[in-house]
């Protein structure tokens, strides 16, 4: 099996984390009806009293981060410049503290501990979309650098104007698109080297 196939292999760990989180998330809303979009965070899921709690944490959080994180490997894996290594290496990272925030729950302590975890995935995973803009960028794909570059600079106007449950609804939406193309971009990368 050639490197191109790897490629799309792990491409689809990236589409399946992506499905996964929404899938869970849209269960966990109809599981917990008194939380409301870009009013509530995602995080609030996490404590609740009802099956939202296991879609939340179990779904959105661990499950997708594992997925998430494989992806990562393979963008380290097939890493053509520095920009992927680095970007591909800080989304494993963002990907494991995803899994943590299923696992340290606001409830944890007083709350302090989820709240570290959570705004470091968030920081974590800006530092990797700048870093695959980067890498984009020098592998001479110039439309992907730039949307990666425009989603980076989106979200930091959100978290300057936006409350933390805005911020959060619409930067996964903006982080799942770009995602996405990521793994287009990785389906279509040819040969490492």
């Amino acid at each position: 099996m050639s490197i191109k196939n790897h490629n799309v292999a792990f491409s689809w760990f990236g589409v399946l984390g992506v499905a996964v989180f929404l899938i869970c998330w849209v269960a966990a809303t109809v599981a917990d009806p008194s939380w409301e979009f870009a009013t509530n965070t995602l995080s609030e899921f996490g404590i609740s009293d009802t099956d939202a709690a296991y879609f939340f944490n179990y779904g959105c959080c661990i499950l997708t981060g594992a997925l998430l994180a494989i992806f990562g490997v393979g963008n380290v894996l097939t890493a053509k410049n520095n920009g992927y290594l680095v970007g591909g290496l800080l989304l494993i990272v963002g990907s494991a503290f995803l899994a943590l925030v299923g696992i340290v729950t606001m409830n944890y302590g007083n709350g302090d501990p989820h709240d570290v975890i959570a705004t470091s995935m968030a920081a974590i995973l800006v530092f990797s979309v700048a870093a695959f803009a980067i890498g984009n960028w020098n592998a001479d794909r110039k439309i992907v650098a730039g949307t990666s570059m425009v989603i980076v600079i989106i979200i930091i106007c959100m978290a300057i104007e936006y409350s933390a449950a805005e911020l959060e609804a619409y930067g996964i939406i903006l982080m799942f698109a770009w995602i996405i193309i990521e793994c287009m971009r990785m389906i279509t990368t040819k040969r490492k080297g």
